[in-house]
């Protein structure tokens, strides 16, 4: 059997690496937190009273990934490896996080090597009545993308086709990862618009499930989309589509899941390399909800990572580094207009504490966990070199990862460090708009319309506000952070940010905020399951 596993899920396991044999076929995968529109869900205007239902439907997904996590986890991986050594064609695909797996019969998993062997792919599909579905990146952890009937990747069809400056766009072939985008356009002194975590997602998948970063001005990466090229079994064949040139099934496609084709190619909009500046500060939950209105119009992006069980909510901003608002981080000076401007000094990039007084917080409980468990396979120097998110995914599951009280401790630890790592940092954009999500986990998000750029609606405070209270009145072993971010509209009909069909834009369309909270379980590796 031929075994297919996420990168990330290596990568991310902080004491114990999952070893692929020699068979093993090599697809870029990635962890990030996505969720598709089939996990997610709108609330309009009309439908807030329904907003208590959406927190005891998240409640719901916490209990049951908790009580199933680690036992998917480990029933997964053994099934792999106990396949190892075994010589035969059928295929088995792991999604990053270990939660969803599908096996594939011989000759119904692809992966074409050219355009033209794709075309011939689907023609024959069509012709014959076999299934494939299109998978990206694997990532999604509702395994959206699996079908045990037949799939296709096209980790392939990478390629780079151009980067015109003059228009402003690049063209790649679906299959090229984000990342791999980001290196071509580097020399040209261009960029991405935003991402959506991580940059290892394949393209095609980035644009087809509406990933999303945050800002309140800023839609989803489908909103990018100049043109797309799609691979059809209609008399069409392949498809070469606009806005100008399809206008509402141009939307339609570009966000489509794969269900009107398969991407074969995606020019996206690209805007001039650019540094970010990034604050980190910690907040009361009274003061997060007071300070959003302002936080939203203030800076490009924004977004809250509460803590369950402490007051306490990590905000983190980014702006450019030559637009960086009056009001926010930085040292003011005169703008040479007569006016004034903030710049960011050597001083103001001095950190109040050293790494080490950062990762105190973690280290100590750390230690006192292994100690209670006289565990010695941690030692000082490996505990050193590991950073906060290795950290804190040994700590989660050196304990009881379904115990409340161990994940109170948790999460307590994570507030300190939080406390001790505020500050500013500015570094290249692509590189600001990823950051550690951590390792192997389960994640519920949902999106849902609340007010408008300049004046949120005060849903999305009530929302997580309400979520808190059921977790932590009920005793759920939450761990941190529930995430939220924002975004403006998608004019993608599928998207979950949708404003909704409209005849022509409006002021509201035009400036729809939404709000994206993201419930994550994380999981232990099979090593550090405390349930064995």
């Amino acid at each position: 059997m031929k075994m297919t596993m996420s990168s990330a899920m290596a990568a991310r396991n902080a004491i114990k690496r999952v070893h692929l044999h020699k068979q093993c076929t090599a697809m870029r995968h990635t962890s990030t937190r996505i969720a598709a529109p089939a996990a997610s869900s709108l609330l309009s205007d009309q439908d807030s009273q329904r907003k208590q239902s959406w927190s005891t439907a998240l409640l719901t997904a916490i209990a049951a990934t908790a009580s199933i996590a680690a036992a998917t986890t480990a029933k997964t991986l053994a099934e792999g490896n106990a396949d190892e050594g075994e010589d035969d064609d059928s295929t088995k695909i792991l999604n990053w996080s270990g939660t969803h797996s599908v096996e594939l019969a011989p000759g119904t998993y692809h992966e074409p090597e050219t355009v033209a062997e794709l075309i011939d792919l689907v023609a024959n599909a069509y012709r014959e009545g076999y299934h494939i579905r299109p998978v990206g990146s694997a990532l999604s952890p509702n395994g959206l993308a699996f079908d045990s009937r037949g799939m296709v990747s096209l980790s392939n069809l990478d390629k780079i086709i151009e980067v015109n400056k003059e228009n402003m766009t690049v063209t790649v072939e679906a299959g090229a990862r984000v990342s791999q985008v980001l290196d071509a356009l580097r020399p040209h002194g261009l960029t991405l618009p935003n991402l959506a975590s991580i940059a290892e997602q394949q393209v095609g998948g980035f644009v087809s499930v509406g990933a999303h970063g945050t800002g309140a001005a800023v839609p989803p990466c489908d909103e990018f989309v100049e043109a797309l090229t799609l691979v059809t079994p209609s008399r069409y064949g392949v498809v070469r589509m606009t806005e100008g040139s399809h206008g509402p099934l141009f939307r339609l496609a570009r966000l489509g899941l794969g269900g009107l084709g398969i991407l074969s190619e995606v020019t996206l909009k690209v805007i001039p390399a650019h540094r970010l500046v990034e604050r980190t500060v910690v907040m009361t939950r009274s003061e997060a909800k007071e300070n959003l209105a302002t936080l939203l119009k203030r800076h490009k992006h924004v977004r809250y990572m509460w803590i369950p069980y402490e007051d306490a909510v990590v905000v983190v901003t980014n702006d450019p580094e030559n637009d960086l608002p009056l009001m926010g981080a930085g040292t003011e000076v005169d703008d040479g207009n007569g006016g004034k401007k903030k710049i960011v000094t050597a001083e103001d990039l001095r950190p109040k504490y050293t790494r080490d007084e950062q990762l105190a917080p973690l280290r100590g409980f750390l230690r006192k966990l292994l100690d209670n468990k006289q565990d010695a396979t941690i030692d000082e120097e490996t505990m050193n070199g590991m950073g906060f998110g290795d950290l804190r995914d040994v700590i989660l599951a050196s304990g009881n990862m379904l115990d409340p009280d161990h994940i109170k401790r948790c999460n307590r630890a994570e507030r300190e460090f939080w406390e001790k790592a505020q500050g500013i940092e500015v570094a290249p954009s692509d590189q600001k708009l990823q950051f550690d999500c951590g390792g192997q986990q389960w994640v519920y998000e949902v999106c849902f319309p609340t007010g408008s750029y300049g004046l949120p609606g005060p849903n999305s405070m009530a929302f997580v506000e309400d979520l808190l209270k059921e977790i932590e009145a009920s005793g759920i072993a939450a761990p941190s952070p529930i995430e939220q971010r924002w975004s403006s509209a998608s004019r993608s009909p599928l998207s979950p940010a949708s404003a909704g069909h409209t005849e022509r834009e409006t002021y509201e369309s035009q400036n729809a905020l939404f709000s994206w909270v993201g419930v994550i379980m994380y999981l232990p590796s099979e090593d550090l399951d405390p349930t064995g």
